[in-house]
């Protein structure tokens, strides 16, 4: 059996150093963390070879479009007849954008309207009923939708009405 040797802490009484620091009088070097933001890292890019992200962006869009198109044609008042010949997305949205401007400036006007609306009920403790918001919800879209594309498209008014009516019949007691 081997004896254990002497631990060379032994007897050592802990606490501050007695005498000079080991550190005093040593010149230190820049921090290399100096000017560096802290935080979570942002993710390296990922790289995709040419082509590759165009094809899979394509294919995933064609498949977007067959799922959506029925709801795309009940929306906006189109039978999907399988000719071949229905509009694409891109020509819709180039349509839409002729009647009610582009979407990034009409998404704008609206969410502005939306946010002075809810502030200012938020402000008087005002609550909707969810027909009410909703109604005001679409109405402030249609006005956006007038601003910012044909003020003399007919159905942005018509719907303005509409939901007006919807929300004054249900008040009635006449709810459609």
């Amino acid at each position: 059996m081997k004896a254990k040797k002497p631990s060379p802490l032994k007897g050592r009484k802990l606490g501050p150093r007695k005498g000079p620091s080991p550190l005093k009088g040593r010149k230190l070097g820049p921090s290399p963390l100096k000017g560096r933001k802290l935080g979570p890292r942002k993710p390296k890019p990922l790289v995709v070879p040419l082509g590759v992200l165009e094809a899979v962006q394509k294919s995933k869009r064609a498949q977007i479009v067959e799922a959506i198109k029925p709801g795309i044609d009940a929306l906006f008042g189109m039978e999907y007849k399988g000719t071949g010949q229905e509009l694409s997305v891109d020509t819709l949205l180039q349509e839409r954008a002729k009647s009610y401007g582009t979407f990034i400036s009409l998404a704008k006007t609206a969410q502005e309207f939306k946010s002075v609306l809810y502030r200012e009920l938020g402000s008087r403790n005002k609550r909707l009923a969810d027909d009410q918001a909703e109604a005001l919800d679409m109405i402030l879209h249609k006005i956006a939708r007038i601003i910012n594309g044909n003020a003399d498209h007919v159905d942005s008014w018509a719907d303005i009405a509409g939901y007006s009516t919807l929300v004054a019949e249900r008040l009635q007691g006449r709810s459609l």
